[in-house]
């Protein structure tokens, strides 16, 4: 699939302003505050429903403005498609996919995926677990429709039963409930993980060949999946065994929302050890793993947003970053205007 166009409405800084596209490498460039970060988060957001920097939506909307727009041609199968989403204030958002209004967000899934890099990504591997699930988790989101389904309801019992927990302290007749909540959890944490698992698996080879390749061969990057949620059974069991301790803490202790996918650079825990150069090295490496494997999976690779990717990283990896963004479309940011020696299409803002 290829994104032809975008027009943008009171979205972020833009009051009003449409970019058309070049089927391969886009360079979008300009000064900093210009809205180049705000144009790659746009067309995440259309192909996801989410923002990859906040979690209102109330925050893209300009300020001032009672609600914003979006709106993208695309030409996917053969044939072009429109693909767009109204935000109001206090209102529900709502897209449209050539004109018919979808009833969930969960219908984009695999309209437009895409695959985005910030900055913000370098606690993907120096944070803590939940920002490396989300990653697993959006890639698997845009692969596998039934991953969302099941991520959805896996969240809606965890945030029930943590409803309960608080409950039961002052109302005990709630632990009725505490076993099915615990039957369910363990039963769909076991489910996301063997998604997870060996999504994990199959991505490691190909992120460790590119940090291998970007670092001319000077470390090593492997990932590991942890999880106890495998077994289902287990799971449940240590579930019950641990009621005490959940409702002392009135958290949910054991499940899937516990697993990690921990990055290790020469056998040492990166988030550990690593350098800023280390880290955003590492993180290229994996987006670029991720636009591979959805590549594989989907029969065409996934649009390509990497915002500011080469900070940091010296010349020899920054021509390794740009040597293996083509295959398919690709948006990269810089701030100055012929800064980047890539054929293609320059778009400058500001």
């Amino acid at each position: 699939m290829t994104l032809l166009s975008i027009t943008l409405r009171d979205f972020r800084g833009y009051a009003e302003a449409s970019f058309s596209f070049s089927g391969g490498v886009n360079v979008i460039s300009g000064p900093n505050g210009a809205g180049k970060t705000n144009l790659l988060e746009a067309v995440h957001y259309l192909a996801t429903s989410k923002s990859p920097r906040v979690p209102r939506d109330a925050d893209l909307i300009r300020f001032d403005c009672p609600g914003a727009e979006l709106a993208a041609v695309l030409r996917s199968g053969g044939r072009e498609q429109t693909l767009s989403v109204r935000l109001r204030r206090g209102v529900r958002r709502v897209f449209f996919l050539n004109g018919a209004a979808l009833s969930s967000p969960r219908e984009l899934m695999g309209v437009l995926p895409s695959v985005f890099f910030d900055p913000g990504d370098l606690s993907l591997l120096r944070g803590g677990a939940a920002g490396r699930r989300a990653f697993i988790d959006a890639a698997l989101c845009q692969q596998k429709p039934r991953y969302l389904e099941t991520l959805r309801r896996y969240r809606k019992l965890h945030e029930s039963k943590t409803r309960l927990l608080s409950l039961a302290v002052l109302e005990p007749a709630y632990l009725d409930m505490l076993t099915e909540y615990n039957r369910g959890l363990a039963d769909t944490g076991a489910v996301l993980a063997s998604y997870r698992k060996p999504f994990l698996e199959e991505l490691a080879p190909v992120a460790g060949a590119h940090h291998a390749a970007i670092s001319g061969g000077r470390e090593t990057l492997t990932l590991r999946y942890q999880t106890r949620a495998d077994d289902a059974d287990g799971a449940f069991a240590k579930m019950e065994e641990r009621r005490g301790a959940e409702l002392a803490r009135r958290q949910c202790l054991v499940g899937a929302h516990r697993d990690d996918a921990e990055a290790f650079l020469d056998g040492r825990p990166l988030r550990g050890i690593s350098s800023q150069g280390q880290a955003r090295t590492a993180a290229v490496a994996m987006k670029l793993a991720v636009r591979d494997v959805l590549a594989r999976a989907l029969g065409e690779p996934p649009l390509l947003l990497l915002d500011d990717v080469l900070s940091e990283l010296d010349g020899t990896r920054q021509q390794y970053v740009l040597g293996h963004i083509g295959g398919g479309q690709t948006f990269i940011t810089c701030c100055e205007p012929g800064k980047l020696s890539l054929s293609g299409k320059n778009i400058l803002l500001g």
